[in-house]
């Protein structure tokens, strides 16, 4: 038998139309069908990056939170370290001049008002008790200070018998007779 090889087939116009036109339409829903599959993807990925970006937000924000509570908590022990090194120095200053002074004069608050006084608030407020001091003297040194005992006695004086109007009245409420 022979070889029959099929020739070339032959179409009307119509026939190649309809040909073409059922391929165009099968390769439309083809790929009508990967848009849709594809759009659904893309909201999904887009969901989730949104809440990927939500949460890179979230975490940067906390991330900034945390240093500035860091770098306020630095700042905030440095500005102590400085205020305690002024205090002890601040206390000396106070204790050289006002000597006279009990240890239950330097009480926490006066220490925390001192360091916290501006450097020339200070000098002043100094300057000030040293004024105020200076004739004081030291405990357990002889000074020129005010005396720790008077002369002065407790009875008020008596006047002379006959004295003013006001005397009398004021001698009458007291109980002396004149």
């Amino acid at each position: 038998m022979a070889d029959v090889q099929p020739g070339p087939r032959t179409l009307t116009e119509d026939q190649a139309y309809a040909i073409v036109a059922d391929r165009v339409q099968r390769e439309t829903a083809d790929y009508k069908a990967q848009i849709e599959t594809l759009g659904k993807e893309k909201a999904e990925l887009q969901s989730k990056l949104d809440v990927a970006d939500a949460a890179v937000k979230t975490e940067k924000t906390a991330r900034e939170t945390a240093e500035k509570a860091l770098t306020d908590y630095k700042t905030s022990i440095e500005t102590e370290k400085a205020q305690a090194a002024r205090s002890v120095e601040r206390v000396a200053k106070v204790k050289e001049v006002a000597k006279h002074l009990g240890d239950d004069f330097y009480t926490d608050e006066r220490k925390l008002r001192w360091a916290a006084m501006e450097d020339d608030a200070f000098s002043s407020y100094v300057s000030e008790m040293a004024a105020a001091c200076k004739d004081i003297p030291a405990p357990g040194s002889t000074g020129t200070g005010a005396p720790r005992e008077t002369a002065m006695v407790g009875a008020a004086p008596v006047a002379p018998s006959g004295g003013s109007a006001a005397q009398r009245m004021f001698d009458l409420r007291r109980g002396v007779s004149a």
